[in-house]
């Protein structure tokens, strides 16, 4: 089994959160030995979270132990990474007002690999009921 890791769960980690860093930190560890992975669309949104430098995005996955498997789709992968950098860039800026449906394609991604590492869990509840999630926000997550 595989458990994929949504995006907030790795900015809190990234960023150090008050609230959230250690909690998600150790939703991650209590799954270490299991597969941790990311969607393709996680890798992209978490673009902006390192000015678009994939090099710097991938040594903090790898130090984390978050594994990037994305079918021999890498190639596009980058290129929507660039893209999304330049999108948030944008919506910075107010030119760009769009939410995309990361939540959408994240979660069916999740749900192919068995389950999802993530502070979301309504919304995603609400669009994969049978969807296995750890919530690190919850009293012990593991």
């Amino acid at each position: 089994m595989s458990w994929v890791v949504d995006t907030c769960v790795l900015i809190d980690i990234l960023r150090g959160d008050e609230r959230f860093a250690v909690s998600s930190a150790s939703a991650l560890q209590s799954k270490v030995r299991e597969t941790l992975t990311i969607a393709p669309l996680t890798y992209v949104e978490l673009s902006p979270e390192f000015n678009g430098d994939a090099v710097a995005q991938n040594e903090f996955l790898d130090g984390i132990w978050v594994q990037r498997d994305f079918d021999g789709n890498f190639d596009a992968v980058l290129e929507a990474h660039r893209a999304w950098n330049e999108h948030v860039l944008r919506k910075r800026s107010g030119l760009d007002r769009k939410r995309p449906i990361a939540d959408v394609l994240i979660g069916a991604y999740a749900l192919t690999k068995g389950g999802l590492i993530t502070r979301n869990e309504t919304d995603f509840r609400a669009l994969y009921p049978t969807l296995r999630i750890l919530n690190p926000s919850k009293p012990n997550p593991a």
